[in-house]
């Protein structure tokens, strides 16, 4: 991954119609949550998607505030997205070829039973956030800000 294309991931929305954006901007607006910083503790190589990552073994309480935050701003505004158990995580690497003993689990607690520590954990500090317009090309990630918000 390019060093301008690394990004955590908060809530995944997929494909927003030009339209819908106005109501995209307000959810992120609407979002009060604490700073915090977070600790990307262990390796993984994820094989359904060939994607090697750092992720974090916990989830800050403040980053959970603002995952939580997003996702009631998109449901109050009708807007989808991608609604699963959050691990926070930063992709290092796509199309890896993820080697057998290396993929994340299925489950948090299978997850939780298998470590793979980062060889030395990196913080992550997450002072404001942004909504960022993605498309993937033969020669990587580009992304595009389209609005930032602070953290309290």
């Amino acid at each position: 991954m390019a060093p301008d294309s690394l990004h955590l991931t908060l809530v995944f929305v997929g494909q927003v119609p030009l339209a819908r954006l106005p109501e995209l901007m307000a959810a992120g607006a609407g979002v009060q949550a604490p700073a915090c910083e977070v600790r990307l503790d262990r390796a993984s190589c994820w094989r359904h998607n060939r994607i090697g990552c750092l992720e974090a073994r916990g989830v800050p309480d403040g980053l959970r505030a603002l995952v939580q935050g997003i996702e009631s701003g998109l449901r109050q505004a009708g807007l989808p997205f991608d609604a699963r158990v959050y691990r926070p995580h930063v992709t290092l690497l796509r199309n890896g070829d993820c080697r057998p003993g290396m993929e994340m689990e299925t489950t948090e607690k299978e997850s939780a039973e298998k470590e793979n520590p980062a060889p030395e954990p990196l913080l992550w500090s997450a002072r404001d956030f942004v909504l960022v317009r993605s498309s993937l090309r033969p020669e990587g990630a580009r992304y595009v800000e389209l609005g930032r918000w602070p953290l309290l």
